[in-house]
């Protein structure tokens, strides 16, 4: 007796919703209208929701991940603190043979392995267990020579500027004078060496020529034809820094150029140069140097949103 009475009170409930929200012959027009106007608007939660629990679910993985190769990178540092990526390649490349270097900038959330492959989308949506991911992978750009006996004097990163600050979301923070004087230094390795690169300039740059008259910066230059090629190339990339750091840089220095999105305008790039530290060189800056750039140069876009005379 009392299952039947539980499952009357059952019934008895699905007909209330039945008849409160979903439309039925009893319904004049307006009050199907409204029930079908709820039930989209319920729709909408509940696909919003569950992206947003996806996202949140995804960072929490993603971090977990990360936290793993870190303790594997940063425990193997204290062992060995000349050659740390020697006694981490079994590990990091058992993992995932495309690993390839490190990349660590205090301040951030920056402390990530690098990846390479032969091209520049794979690591654009897929981890570094190489699954599907919005956050991808930071990664070499597949053209640049990473070996034991040659590697490229310019050797370009790519990762995505996530909100949360996790890729290379925390490098738009170095275009604060204050936040770039506290952390001007970057401490990099290859399966071969491990270095610190002194920042010398953090500019915004477009990814379309028709965003410049035609024009893009060439980030990606890894031979010059002589000091004096070197230099007009350095120039330009210090005439757009945001702020002049007052690193020099000559030619025959190892740079890294990071390279994440940018909100400036569609599709603009957040660019950040750094050269090695050189033999003997003291490895700190001296960030008394570094004011901001009273007049950086911007693509032509950057001027005509804002309806600015370039």
């Amino acid at each position: 007796m009392s299952h039947y009475k539980n499952e009357n009170v059952f019934l008895s409930f699905l007909g209330h919703i039945y008849l409160s929200y979903i439309p039925n012959k009893k319904d004049n027009f307006k009050q199907i209208i409204i029930k079908i106007l709820f039930i989209i608007s319920l729709i909408s939660l509940i696909v919003s929701a569950c992206f947003i629990a996806d996202y949140f679910l995804e960072a929490e993985k993603q971090s977990s991940i990360i936290a793993d190769s870190q303790n594997v990178w940063h425990s193997t540092e204290v062992q060995d603190n000349a050659k740390p990526q020697s006694l981490v390649t079994d590990i990091l490349t058992g993992n995932n043979e495309d690993f390839k270097g490190w990349i660590t900038i205090s301040g951030t959330k920056i402390d990530n392995p690098i990846f390479q492959t032969t091209n520049n989308e794979f690591y654009l949506n897929h981890n570094q267990d190489k699954k599907k991911s919005a956050y991808g992978a930071l990664y070499f750009d597949y053209r640049n020579k990473i070996t034991e006996n040659k590697t490229d004097k310019n050797l370009v990163i790519y990762g995505h500027e996530m909100n949360n600050g996790s890729m290379f979301g925390s490098l738009k923070e170095l275009r604060r004078l204050d936040f770039y004087k506290a952390n001007p230094i970057i401490e990099f390795s290859t399966l071969y060496k491990s270095s610190k690169y002194k920042i010398y300039a953090i500019f915004v740059l477009n990814a379309n020529k028709a965003d410049d008259n035609g024009y893009i910066y060439n980030i990606y230059r890894k031979n010059f034809y002589n000091d004096n090629d070197f230099d007009l190339w350095t120039k330009e990339a210090m005439e757009r820094s945001l702020i002049n750091t007052g690193v020099d840089v000559k030619n025959g220095d190892n740079i890294i150029t990071l390279v994440t999105c940018s909100k400036d305008f569609k599709n603009s790039r957040l660019v950040v140069m750094a050269r090695e530290t050189r033999d003997g060189e003291n490895p700190t800056v001296n960030t008394s140097l570094a004011k901001i750039n009273p007049n950086p140069r911007y693509p032509e876009i950057w001027y005509t949103e804002r309806n600015i005379k370039n």
